[in-house]
């Protein structure tokens, strides 16, 4: 019903129904108990008086006795809602000025207790004058409160399912395949946005268009797996590729179908990023074969080591009695050959023994004994353990004392190894005339640092990161020097098993500062 006759539209009006008699009341009165069986009933509106007829059921549905409220339309709009009001009446006069064909509104009234109740009105002008002004309406009016509340109590599901879907690490998605298989996606939640760069409206339009993101080799199974799952009713499961803005990436699906009525098949279930996971997995598959191929390394070394050892320790024990043979002296010559043999044997017993050492920390078969270390004493003598080495190369060492009485906490053996490999490098990469210098620096806090500076060839800033690799050897030695790259690996990672920690500095043709700091005992 509208609020308030509207100007005269130029429309022919229709011939009024004809007046029922008798029998025609008592139809009447069935289809009145009818439709107020089911919540609805039927008005009249006459223009010219502004008169609302068989509007009592209506007054009783909403609370009010007889008497209660006026017969007029102006008293009916006093119980509409204010705020309904206007929209209400533009609804009346869409259909008097004929762009519908039906007058339909929902609204807010109040009822007998002060409530405000939903009605959902329709209605269609019966009779109009010769000018075309509308004279009479009729109609009829539902109250759909419940259903009101029903669609509100949805709406806030709805809602709640939203605000949750945004805190899942996934498109949460309902889909629908009809008998024709056409795939539909009735609901998804706003992170297919961010998954697949579609709006949830397109999904529910037509699937196509997230089959149009998956990689085109993907496209075959994807389709497979949905027809194997709508004919057994076995959950879906199914991983695949999608580009998204140029990038590929992994998604993981997982539903439950059901079947409907009308024979096509629903699934609920989720989609998500399942890139970072596949990539996870990989690198744990990689790092565990990684981890069995150093472990068998380690094992082969350990092993090569101790029977290198063996035979070598013989061919060292006969030089040794070939130089002291009091019965068959060697001559002169031959006493030469077998000094370079048993230098040669040392110096490859050496370097067995540091590989032997490298297997134990990467396997953790090392021990150490941690103790309060005197810094003087140890540096004194590993000074004199190269200083037969430092004369033949014509390089000067010293020790340079600024903490006297320094102590570390270490392994006494270990940090001889430690120093004395730093100090045979400082001494092997440098020049002669070069000079090494052993530091004990003044403590830092609790922590006790010392240094191996040399004035040799330095090393380039780009290696520096690849210095304590095993085995690696700058460019600028290769052939040049003997080793095999193990020293340094093997006096880093001695360094951080006691605690510390061990740094380089170095300028190519100015030297080398390698500094090891350990915890102060």
């Amino acid at each position: 019903m509208g609020t308030q006759p509207p100007p005269s539209p130029e429309q022919a009006a229709p011939t009024p129904p004809p007046e029922p008699g008798d029998d025609g009341d008592a139809r009447h009165a069935l289809f009145h108990a009818a439709l107020a069986g089911t919540g609805t009933f039927v008005w009249g509106w006459d223009l010219d008086t502004d008169r609302l007829s068989d509007v009592e059921e209506g007054l009783a549905m909403l609370g009010y006795r007889p008497g209660d409220i006026g017969p007029t339309q102006a008293d009916w709009d006093r119980l509409i809602h204010p705020d309904d009001l206007a929209a209400n009446h533009e609804a009346y006069l869409r259909h008097a000025r004929g762009e519908v064909d039906v007058y339909e509104h929902c609204y807010r009234i109040r009822d007998a207790a002060g409530r405000w109740r939903w009605v959902r009105e329709r209605g269609r002008i019966v009779e109009r004058s010769a000018d075309g002004r509308p004279r009479r309406m009729l109609g009829t009016q539902t109250d759909i409160t419940e259903l009101r509340e029903l669609a509100d109590t949805a709406q806030q599901a709805l809602e709640g399912l939203a605000r949750i879907a945004r805190h899942v690490p996934g498109t949460l998605v309902q889909i629908h395949a009809d008998p024709e298989r056409r795939i539909t996606f009735p609901y998804a939640s706003e992170r297919c946005r961010a998954l697949f760069g579609i709006e949830p409206a397109e999904l529910a339009r037509d699937g196509r268009a997230l089959l149009d993101c998956v990689e085109p080799e993907d496209r075959g199974p994807l389709r497979a797996a949905i027809r194997a799952s709508a004919r057994t009713l076995e959950p879906w499961r199914a991983e695949f590729r999608v580009r998204r803005a140029g990038q590929l990436r992994w998604v993981r699906g997982e539903a439950t179908p059901s079947r409907q009525a009308d024979g096509s098949t629903v699934w609920h279930g989720y989609l998500e990023d399942a890139t970072e996971r596949r990539e996870l997995e990989q690198a744990r598959q990689d790092a565990a074969v990684a981890a069995a191929a150093n472990r068998a390394k380690t094992e082969f070394l350990s092993r090569m080591s101790h029977e290198l050892r063996t035979p070598l320790n013989a061919v060292l024990g006969f030089a040794q009695l070939l130089e002291s043979d009091p019965v068959e002296p060697p001559s002169e010559s031959q006493q030469r050959r077998i000094k370079l043999i048993r230098e040669a044997g040392e110096h490859l017993l050496q370097m067995i023994g540091d590989l032997l050492d490298l297997t134990r920390i990467e396997s953790g078969g090392i021990e150490l004994r941690l103790a309060a270390v005197p810094l003087r004493p140890l540096a004194e003598e590993a000074l004199a353990m190269v200083a037969g080495s430092a004369e033949r190369a014509q390089v000067t060492l010293a020790l340079a004392d600024s903490a006297p009485g320094a102590r570390v906490r270490a392994d006494g053996t270990r940090l001889r190894q430690v120093l004395l490999n730093l100090l045979t490098n400082a001494i092997k990469y440098n020049r002669a005339g070069g000079r090494v210098e052993l530091e004990i620096a003044a403590p830092q806090g609790r922590w006790q640092p010392l240094a191996v500076h040399d004035t040799g060839i330095g090393i380039a800033r780009d290696e520096r990161e690849r210095l304590f690799e095993p085995f690696y050897r700058g460019r600028a030695v290769r052939g040049r020097v003997e080793g095999t790259g193990i020293g340094l690996a093997l006096t880093q990672d001695l360094v951080v098993l006691m605690g510390g920690r061990i740094e380089v500095d170095s300028e190519p043709g100015r030297g080398s500062s390698f500094t090891v700091t350990l915890p102060a005992a």
